[in-house]
């Protein structure tokens, strides 16, 4: 597992009676590159009343059926390029119950090199969970790497392929 510089942690709120089947995640401006940056993802986390019962502004947190019955989808330069990823296999922390005063917490999913596009991206609801009965708050935590701008298309010149690889390890050493 790498070390994480930088966490940011968003929450995606579901209001009761939520009928739809996708939520957007809209725009995060700590988690997007832009002129002056460029934000790279290395992983992501989720959280269930199981591990933490609820978010800053008090909302429960999701049941792990919930978070079963939950999937992500990340666009990636323009693309739809992680699609349908279970919240369930993002959850790492895990308890017998909240009272068993332990949590086991497995390592954390790391991706490599992500520049999200978070406008476009998207939760999947499995129509066996909605409507939402009560109001959640999926909540994210967001590894990422802030680099100078321009940085990633430099990486991809250089390797010669237009995915988000580095063989050139530069990347952990900025």
């Amino acid at each position: 597992m790498r070390p994480q510089k930088r966490i940011e942690t968003i929450g995606i709120t579901i209001p009761a009676g939520f009928a739809t089947q996708q939520k957007l995640f809209g725009d995060i401006p700590q988690l997007r590159s832009d002129l002056t940056k460029d934000i790279i993802i290395r992983s992501i986390q989720t959280f269930s009343v199981d591990s933490v019962s609820q978010d800053f502004q008090g909302i429960a947190a999701p049941t792990l059926a919930q978070l079963a019955g939950t999937s992500l989808t990340l666009y990636i330069e323009g693309e739809q390029s992680i699609n349908g990823v279970p919240l369930l296999k993002l959850h790492n922390m895990y308890t017998g119950a909240v009272t068993a005063g332990f949590i086991w917490t497995a390592e954390q999913n790391e991706f490599e090199n992500l520049m999200v596009d978070w406008t476009k991206s998207f939760l999947t609801f499995q129509p066996g969970i909605l409507p939402i009965a009560t109001q959640v708050d999926f909540v994210f935590a967001i590894g990422y790497q802030r680099l100078k701008p321009g940085t990633m298309n430099k990486l991809r010149q250089a390797a010669g392929q237009s995915n988000c690889a580095d063989p050139s390890g530069m990347i952990s050493m900025m």
